[in-house]
């Protein structure tokens, strides 16, 4: 049947399909591969499984007067079939819900623009294809650039961006461009046209960044065709003195890479303090980002970022792409896809919430079949997590609805969502499995709160308990500040403890701020990851509370372990880890009272803290009092954590001179000698440890 309808459409194509096919195919999966190219006709074959996210990739691929073609079992039966793809969410596929499929149905059966094909219906066996959509049957018609470049413009939106990106560059540093549109509007095709303009003028260095290489394919495409000549490779262009690199942004964080000229495509699946970081580093940049995409949305990133831009860099400008390139407005397509994977989904609105508080919000835990058949209230709860995340993705709906071991919370205020979370069940390994993954020789999918206190912290007995982990929370922007997400939390725990579970946790990206507000919610550090995640920029760490005796003793154990490890890992692994993040965890972790092991020498820190005695002399003692003395001071509040930042770096973290001073604001090796000699007096005043001075 397909075949058939494929048999009279021009122009070039893809089948995508898991399993064996007698004609060429490619993996499901490459359909992720897909973005910014243009296709004449996408076959998606689901018989192996349906993938949301290469789906939604996929679809975007197609131009003007193409053809989809999703080749999917009876749509009545399609529901209670098992779909192989069930393995990237769950342990256990047999369990997964089909929630998702049968609300896809729905969808599919109900849109006007689609054509429904029975197999084996004979009209079509002669008949034309069917147009899958009603796309437009041409490009819209170029506009002249804006230079005299030989060059062309798809539309007057991208001919303005490319102009408002040359702007940027020229222009007076720390006033960054903003863009942002839907998909298909040309917007990273405007930053390589841009770019190879710059570099062709001769502009030394461009660097660009995106979560993923592949993401910015059409960047360096563009880029060639502008130039036409140079040393073309995958992740960059060189002519001359100059090129246009990718580097990831964890990469670019570190602040050793130069640019003229810095663009951050796909912006919104980048967390924002990363972006903050390039921010402050880079002068000139450009953050371009998809509105409704498959991996974030602008408006989320516009929501997390905005105070950053606003405080960093108040004169920066906003350019929204608005003109479809390769279909038309209102296109079906378009909108068939954005309705199937919610990419358009909303939160609530903020003036429906503008009075929400603890005292006028009720808790609930939504019932997933019915979540499911509730357009409104999914398409607000995802809308929520879609802008609260900088990674949601069209799969994590799939996992919201059909995630055998997931709960859905919410926080609801007059019948409008206020605040939402995913809560994954884990644990309750039989011994064996537990052994193994404590000996590192099993690994099952899922459950990472057990599997990373036991293969990763040591705690054997991990995998035996009942836990509760937060996947995902969000409060609504327009309800901030006013306490839900700590009583969203704490109704969790309540829940949780009702349903019998040990423990409550969370994994995340380590900030400051993130540390101090799961502290306010009753949970505890107890593991912090030893590299860096490329996606986020920061390093995992995992909290958790007790729920139960049992639980208690792990969590106690837990705690105490990792207080003991702490220092080492700033002094190894995470030697990295920002000061001020290290001083949070310290005064976290800060036994009380201090534990009694090597004790410094008073009289030698009083030499150094109140006289001139040398750093270089007094460095064991003076390493023995922040392992054991500078969390409880952080804690009860004898120092700062601006105070505490010198010693950390230096005597913890074994950073050099040079990077401290930056770290600290301090003039030089001098000004920082200073600073520690004013923290060291500070503690032994605290202390009572000044006699003898």
């Amino acid at each position: 049947m397909a075949e058939a309808c494929l048999r009279d459409q021009p122009g070039t194509g893809v089948w995508l399909a898991d399993g064996p096919l007698t004609r060429p195919h490619q993996p499901l999966a490459a359909g992720l591969k897909l973005l910014g190219r243009e296709l004449d006709y996408l076959v998606y074959d689901t018989q192996a499984g349906f993938d949301p996210d290469s789906f939604g990739a996929a679809t975007g691929a197609l131009r003007g007067g193409g053809l989809l073609l999703l080749l999917t079992p009876p749509l009545q039966d399609w529901p209670q079939l098992p779909d192989p793809q069930a393995r990237r969410i769950t342990y256990a596929p047999e369990h997964l819900g089909g929630r998702f499929v049968a609300r896809l149905t729905r969808v599919l059966a109900s849109h006007e623009g689609l054509t429904l094909i029975e197999q084996g219906q004979p009209e079509w066996l002669t008949a034309p294809p069917p147009a899958a959509s009603a796309l437009m049957q041409s490009p819209t018609p170029p506009c002249p650039a804006p230079e005299d470049s030989g060059a062309t413009y798809r539309t007057p939106d991208q001919a303005e961006a490319v102009e408002a990106i040359l702007h940027t560059a020229r222009g007076r540093a720390r006033r960054p461009l903003v863009l942002i549109s839907d998909r298909g509007r040309g917007k990273t095709a405007a930053l390589g046209l841009a770019a190879g303009q710059l570099l062709a003028e001769g502009m030394a260095r461009i660097l660009v960044t995106a979560p993923r290489l592949a993401a910015v394919a059409p960047l360096f495409r563009h880029a060639a065709a502008w130039l036409k000549q140079g040393r073309m490779h995958v992740d960059r262009i060189e002519i001359g003195q100059g090129e246009i690199r990718f580097l990831p942004p964890d990469a670019l964080c570190q602040g050793t890479e130069p640019a003229d000229l810095l663009l951050v495509d796909e912006a919104a699946a980048i967390p924002a303090p990363l972006l903050e970081r390039l921010l402050a580093t880079y002068p000139r940049l450009v953050f371009a980002s998809t509105i409704h995409g498959y991996e974030g949305t602008g408006h989320g990133f516009e929501v997390r970022f905005r105070r950053s831009l606003q405080r960093l860099t108040p004169n920066y400008r906003r350019l929204e792409l608005q003109t479809p390139i390769r279909w038309a407005p209102n296109d079906p397509l378009e909108t068939l896809v954005a309705r199937a994977l919610l990419l358009d989904a909303a939160p609530a609105a903020a003036e429906d919430l503008a009075d929400a508080n603890p005292d006028n919000c009720r808790h609930a835990q939504l019932d997933r079949d019915a979540l499911a058949s509730d357009e409104t209230s999914l398409a607000q709860l995802f809308g929520l997590l879609v802008l609260a995340h900088y990674q949601t993705r069209p799969l994590d709906l799939r996992h919201l609805l059909d995630g055998p071991n997931i709960q859905v919370q919410v926080l609801k205020h007059r019948d409008q969502i206020a605040a939402t979370a995913l809560i994954a069940l884990e644990g309750r390994f039989t011994p064996d499995l537990a052994r193994d993954i404590y000996e590192g020789r099993r690994r099952p999918r899922g459950h990472l709160l057990p599997q990373t206190l036991s293969a990763h912290a040591g705690l054997e007995e991990a995998p035996l308990m009942d836990w509760a982990r937060i996947l995902r929370i969000a409060v609504h922007p327009a309800a901030q500040g006013r306490g839900l997400g700590r009583l969203l939390v704490g109704k969790i725990q309540d829940q949780a403890r009702a349903d019998h579970q040990d423990l409550v946790g969370v994994s995340f990206g380590a900030t400051a701020n993130l540390l101090r507000f799961w502290e306010a919610c009753g949970l505890a550090p107890v593991h912090l990851g030893s590299s860096r995640n490329a996606a986020s920029g920061a390093q995992a760490a995992v909290v958790l509370g007790a729920l139960s005796a049992t639980g208690e003793t792990l969590a106690r154990r837990a705690q105490e372990r990792f207080s003991r490890r702490l220092p080492a890992q700033l002094a190894g692994p995470c030697r990295g880890l920002e000061p001020d993040l290290a001083a949070t965890l310290l005064a976290m972790t800060a036994p009380e009272p201090p534990p009694a092991g090597d004790e410094p020498d008073w009289r030698e820190l009083a030499a150094f803290a109140f006289a001139h005695r040398p750093f270089e002399a007094s460095y064991s003692s003076l390493r023995a009092l922040t392992e054991g003395h500078v969390g409880p001071a952080l804690r009860q509040g004898n120092i700062s954590l601006g105070q505490a930042i010198p010693l950390i770096a230096l005597v913890l973290q074994h950073r050099d001179w040079g990077e401290v001073a930056r770290l600290t604001g301090a003039a030089g090796r001098a000004e920082v000698i200073l600073r520690m000699r004013d923290v060291t007096a500070a503690l032994l005043v605290a202390m009572g440890k000044t006699q003898g001075r």
